[in-house]
């Protein structure tokens, strides 16, 4: 046989293999490889600069919202008369999987959640077509229902307008004007005034000027609405041409209303609107105010549309704002960016990425020629922007999930061209050069490492399943992993053999002496002490596996009891938000003191800290602040009992303590509020739901109040939870009124007296006109000081017919009563939830999950038969999560099976190859408990790029004993397994060390932004260390065992077959 046909890097040694043949053309063309790798890295930089950037992915809720707004109604008759009569008509949509109605002062809100694959559109379709067909709907004074997809708009940047010498009006009206300018911007679409009450024309009336008229609120409600309209009454054709018959007088502003004529008598007398009531063109009744730093302020909140970068929204509006010539007598500024720390975490990740790249590169040319080591450190960036090239094809963007996941491939990238570049340096060492060594060291590895990386991908693959908000989080992972290791893929075997095609060496004196020495040490070390080690193993292979398997249960053991399990943690902002819920109807005063109370211990908190984190603090009452919610309806909702404040803190480099411990301190310094029913603080960028949170749900309400109290008293006794709370809300005082025997002998009837009380005291509405952006209610109803005593109601004089006044308390008995400010239904059924936070002190979510579902919940289910206890909030996002990861993940382990098993020729070496992963598991377990972290979903997501990086490694392992088993069957398995982990014992340790190099940076980073990041890294980093220590030992004396006993019973040399005696196939 001819020596060209035996080398590996001949002529023939591509054979029949088709992988083989494009290897060896492009190690033989390098201007292809060239400008392959220049297509991946100018076509990645060109993507990247035109990709849209958000902090993180677009959120579907998979939601339908209905909201129904009913003035003046009781959450009782909101349900009784809307929320029920929307249900029954609903659940039974096809696509629909559940319907929670709540049932609210004046709202009615009916939430649709759809199945995992039902198609938004098309449900919403059958949903609106469903409440359409509803007869008699909506209610008398409801307003028609608004249906509409949920979505999630993100606000981007706050603008605060403030003024200290301006009303409330002027105000507005400056802000109304920047909101104008700001949507003047071809980029914006969206920015909404906030911290302002609507708009209102109020007709208030006198009651004596009435009576002396003789004129009721309808009846004055009536005329304006008769005389105030715009109706086209046709076209009158002449033989000029064709002119339009229109009156036009609808009133579009309040002083327009007081020549309104109410009453025109035959002897001239003309009553206008003006002779009986004062009109005010100004706001809604509920009263809504904000400050920032103690001075008036409104705010407008510019939200990111669908299609729209982020970052260039908040630059246009930035720049505009900078150079904005105000008002006279306003300010206007940018109170909150949330771009800022969105572009904080990608300089820290990139940051990270480039020194991490840097030692890499350092390491990798203290051991190969700096030829190779500058190629195998390019193929990094090449894998990662040449995957960027792809992204918009995908409809992927640059977010903080995106960097995550780069950022997690770049082990199995590193372990890649790490093998490829090791054995073409093997191939040199052992005497080939040039083109030859280049195409034989590819060859060797092709089959085990492209098999690896494809199991690498199917092990990410059941992400891609997940729904729900968590799993829209996880499930552009596995997409962005596919594009990642396919590149690394074409630059490991098609560009990286291109440039080490070259014989000539790059590395110059003293470079060499020091690579020489690095390289003889490292023999070294392999040859005297980890061959010494292999063999000691492999001669006691039951001894090993034993003490590694006991060894790896103690760790796992170990690590569990002493970490607490978090299952997705978001970035913190750098702001902390409290928001303020008081019983509905509760004085404007009294939550404006709330809101003092809260601003005071924000000041106190920022000088207890020591170095000012505070750096300004916001109030609205009224209202409360949003950062990044579903957004369903259009509608707003205001209320006296609700207020935000905020407290924006600078950058973590200008501060000494996190926001969680800020929060707590602030938390502390506030108090008990007196009254209050909710306090929730929130440091999160995007907010949560809440950690602990279950629905009681029971068709008899009696029941649902008493399991509620008694769930909350359970939840009051952990000592690990805080901020408990109930949707049930206190309950709040009402007035029934019944007719009594003198008041039905009257002529008078519930709804006759129902209208008069509603137009007095919540008002009639007239009409409604849009001004400008606005749509304004104009209402007629009496003068506040003749609204708010209970002496005032019962001297009210009711009209009966025929014209005749009377007392109300001779006509009606009035009960007082109480009724919860919300009411709550889940698929038709009385339901109630109750929530709390962790303090991760004294506990974890999971461990409290597991105490409320082992004891509280059967007790409670026990005491109350019929009663459901569901899991709602984060835990259900996490059990929905967990469901479909026990189906998925099973499968693609079958498939990982099957593809080994396939490449191997074995059914039995691909159960060696998973062997490692549990010393993987068990690193990362180790390494969180050693450095004080929590585990959460990412430090699974670690462990899985680990596994990637083991099953590569191991494939090569096992390809090489295989290899070494075929070149001689007489060779034992102990001497063929040692020599296999001898031969690959440089591989797996530059794989490791320069992972490891690679993520170091974060770990030491200590910032902020990358916390997110560190349970990830830290399992990549403890999971590689102990997975390289398995397959250097656990994993060859495993296959002696397998081997050996084989061997044993069939005798020996009797093995699997090899590639020649079965034909062709992936091995090299």
């Amino acid at each position: 046989m001819n020596q060209a046909a035996q080398t590996p890097g001949g002529p023939g040694a591509e054979g029949n293999n088709p992988f083989h043949h494009i290897i060896a053309f492009f190690a033989r063309n390098t201007v292809a490889g060239n400008l392959l790798m220049l297509l991946l890295l100018g076509g990645g930089l060109f993507a990247a600069s035109n990709l849209e950037i958000e902090d993180y992915p677009d959120l579907d809720s998979r939601q339908i919202s209905i909201t129904v707004p009913f003035p003046g109604s009781s959450p009782a008759e909101v349900e009784e008369s809307v929320n029920r009569r929307l249900e029954e008509n609903l659940i039974a949509v096809e696509g629909v999987r559940r319907v929670t109605s709540t049932a609210t002062e004046g709202l009615a809100t009916v939430t649709v959640q759809l199945e995992p694959f039902a198609d938004p559109v098309t449900v919403l379709d059958d949903v609106t077509s469903a409440v359409d067909r509803i007869e008699g709907f909506p209610p008398l004074n409801a307003e028609q229902p608004e249906i509409v997809l949920s979505k999630a708009h993100r606000i981007i940047m706050t603008v605060a307008v403030t003024s200290t010498v301006l009303g409330r009006t002027e105000l507005r009206a400056a802000a109304e004007q920047v909101q104008e300018d700001l949507l003047a911007l071809p980029s914006l679409s969206m920015v909404s005034l906030f911290g302002a009450a609507e708009r209102e024309i109020s007709i208030v009336v006198s009651e004596e000027q009435l009576r002396r008229n003789n004129l009721t609120i309808s009846e004055l409600a009536r005329a304006i609405r008769e005389s105030s309209l715009n109706v086209s009454s046709g076209e009158l054709r002449t033989d000029a041409g064709g002119l339009i018959l229109r009156t036009d007088q609808k009133r579009m502003v309040g002083e327009d209303f007081l020549d309104v004529v109410l009453i025109a008598s035959i002897d001239g007398t003309i009553v206008r609107l003006r002779d009986v009531a004062t009109v005010i063109d100004g706001f809604a009744d509920v009263d809504v105010d904000g400050e920032v730093d103690g001075v008036p302020a409104m705010f407008l909140n510019i939200r990111a549309a669908d299609i729209h970068d982020m970052t260039q929204l908040a630059s246009e509006a930035r720049n505009l704002i900078e150079n904005y010539e105000p008002p006279a007598g306003a300010s206007v500024f940018v109170w909150d960016d949330n771009t800022a720390l969105t572009g904080a975490q990608f300089r820290t990740v990139i940051g990270a990425g480039l020194l991490g790249f840097a030692l890499v590169f350092l390491f990798l040319s203290l051991v190969f020629d700096f030829r190779i080591a500058v190629w195998v450190a390019i193929g990094v960036p090449t894998s990662m922007l040449g995957a960027l090239l792809f992204f918009p094809a995908f409809g992927l963007t640059l977010n903080v999930v995106t960097l995550f996941t780069l950022l997690l491939a770049v082990g199995i990238v590193v372990d890649d061209a790490v093998v490829v570049g090791e054995s073409i340096a093997t191939q040199r060492e052992n005497g080939l050069r040039g083109t030859r060594a280049a195409i034989a060291g590819a060859n060797a590895v092709v089959a085990p490492v492209t098999v690896g990386v494809l199991t690498t991908m199917i092990a990410f693959v059941p992400l891609a399943f997940t729904f729900g908000p968590t799993g829209q989080m996880l499930n552009t992972m596995p997409l962005i992993i596919v594009l990642v290791l396919s590149v690394s893929l074409i630059e490991a075997f098609l560009i990286l053999p291109a440039h080490l095609s070259h014989s000539s060496p790059w590395s110059r004196p003293p470079l060499t002496a020091i690579q020489g020495s690095v390289r003889s040490r490292l023999n070294n070390l392999r040859d005297r002490w980890v061959v010494g080690a292999i063999a000691s193993a492999v001669r006691r292979p039951y001894l090993t596996i034993v003490t590694s398997v006991v060894l790896v249960v103690a760790v796992v053991l170990v690590a569990m009891a002493g970490t607490q399990w978090m299952f997705l943690r978001t970035a913190d902002a750098n702001r902390i938000q409290a928001d303020i819920v008081f019983p509905t109807g509760t004085p404007y005063e009294t939550t404006w003191a709330a809101a003092e109370q809260l601003i005071e211990a924000a000041h106190a908190t920022n000088r207890q800290a020591g170095d000012d984190p505070v750096t300004t603090v916001a109030a609205v009452v009224g209202h409360h602040f949003g950062a990044y919610r579903i957004q369903g309806s259009k509608r707003s909702t205001y209320g006296t009992h609700l207020a935000s404040v905020t407290m924006h803190i600078r950058d973590e480099s200008q501060r000494s303590l996190r926001p969680a411990e800020l929060e707590t301190m602030w938390r502390l310094n506030a108090g008990q509020v007196r009254g209050v029913e909710s306090i929730r603080y929130n440091t999160a960028l995007i907010p949560n739901d809440a950690e602990i949170q279950y629905a009681l749900v029971h068709p008899d309400e009696e029941t649902v109040v008493a399991a509620t109290d008694e769930l909350r008293s359970a939840f009051g006794n952990m000592p690990a939870l805080f901020q408990v709370e109930d949707s049930l809300g206190e309950s709040k005082r009402q007035f029934d009124l019944e007719l009594t025997e003198a008041g039905i002998a009257a002529g008078l009837s519930p709804a006759g007296l129902a209208v008069q009380l509603r137009n007095r005291f919540y008002g009639a509405e007239v009409q409604r006109i849009q001004r400008g952006r606005d749509e304004i209610r104009v209402m007629a109803r009496y003068p506040q000081e003749r609204r708010r005593s209970v002496r005032e109601l019962l001297d009210e004089r009711i009209l009966r017919p025929g014209g005749a006044q009377i007392p109300l308390s001779a006509v009606a008995r009035i009960v007082e009563t109480r009724d919860y400010s919300t009411l709550t239904r889940i698929d038709g059924v009385r339901a109630a939830t109750v929530s709390g936070r962790v303090d991760r002190g004294l506990s974890s979510p999971n461990t409290v999950m597991a105490e409320v579902e082992n004891d509280v919940a059967p007790r409670l289910s026990s005491k109350y038969p019929g009663l459901r206890v569901v899991r709602q909030g984060r835990g259900e996002g996490q059990s929905e999560v967990n469901r479909i990861l026990r189906f998925t993940v099973p499968l693609a382990l079958l498939f990982m099976y099957f593809l080994m098993a396939v490449q191997l020729r074995s059914y039995w070496q691909p159960a060696l190859v998973l062997a490692g992963l549990p010393f993987a598991i068990a690193g990362g377990l180790l390494a969180h408990l050693v450095l004080g972290y929590d585990l959460s979903i990412t430090s699974v997501f670690g462990m899985v790029a680990v596994g990637g990086v083991v099953v590569n490694d191991t494939l090569v392992l096992m390809d090489r004993y295989n290899r070494i088993r075929a070149e001689s069957a007489a060779t034992p398995a102990i001497a063929a397994v040692s020599a296999a982990a001898r031969q690959r014992f440089r591989a797996i340790f530059l794989t490791t060390i320069t992972t490891i190099v690679g993520l170091m940076p974060v770990i030491y980073g200590k910032s902020e932004v990358t916390q997110g990041l560190l349970p990830m890294v830290i399992s990549m980093v403890g999971g590689l260390i102990a997975a390289s220590a398995a397959l250097l030992f656990f994993v060859p004396a495993l296959v002696l065992i397998v081997d050996g006993t084989r061997e044993a019973i069939l005798g020996p040399g009797q093995r699997e077959p090899s590639e020649g005696e079965v034909g062709p196939g992936l091995t090299a």
